[in-house]
């Protein structure tokens, strides 16, 4: 067997094992009502079942996407503090250190588990399986550039929705509710326009230095 099939192999069954369990854990939080949000699932078994056959063309796809999100993730965390205050970020871990460190290592995992992947699909022998299969070849720095700019672009573009006139108006709302002694972090903002007038809803975060509470808050603007 050429050595650039054993590393697809190899890596096509991790992706195909790993796509697999968390197809399963969606299901089970579906079932039991739990809040889960997949980053693997049946894309993970697809992608891993191409290269388990020996697809060059699946290694240009998951090598470049897995760039792309590996950069997109890196530069997300760095941005990080422009999603949500720090402040509010540390109380997150105060109140429940437990589901913190979870979310926080299954991130970390899944970053990592996206380097493997890039790294094995960019080992020597496999880079020369594709110039031999005359498949094409793009640069690393192309991916890693798209996620770090449109990371930037997203993280600009909810800063000003969320710091906005609407935002404003659903953190007024959101302390109509619990009262005062909060501060408030606007997390989405969803605006529906018909015919009979524009419909906003908003999830709000009111936190203080001991509590954190999640509000929504729904109106309308004729």
């Amino acid at each position: 067997m050429k050595e650039h099939l054993e590393i697809l192999k190899r890596v096509g069954k991790v992706l195909i094992v790993l796509g697999l369990l968390d197809i399963g854990v969606m299901i089970y939080c579906i079932t039991n009502g739990i809040s889960y949000s997949s980053s693997l699932n049946i894309f993970a078994v697809i992608a891993g079942i191409f290269l388990f056959r020996g697809s060059l063309r699946a290694v240009a796809v998951v090598s470049g996407f897995g760039t792309f999100l590996i950069s997109a993730f890196t530069c997300m965390i760095i941005l990080w503090p422009f999603y949500q205050p720090i402040e509010l970020t540390l109380l997150q871990f105060k109140l429940d250190p437990v589901s913190f460190c979870t979310s926080l290592a299954i991130g970390l995992l899944v970053l990592g588990l996206l380097y493997w992947v890039v790294s094995e699909l960019r080992q020597e022998p496999v880079l020369k399986a594709r110039i031999e299969a005359g498949t094409k070849h793009t640069s690393i720095k192309v991916p890693v550039i798209l996620g770090i700019v449109l990371t930037a672009v997203l993280t600009i573009s909810l800063r000003v929705m969320l710091n906005g006139e609407t935002a404003q108006q659903a953190k007024q709302r959101a302390e109509k509710e619990v009262g005062q002694g909060y501060k408030f972090h606007v997390r989405s903002l969803n605006t529906m326009l018909n015919s009979q007038g524009k419909f906003i809803s908003s999830t709000v975060t009111a936190y203080s230095d001991k509590e954190m509470r999640v509000v929504h808050v729904n109106w309308e603007e004729k």
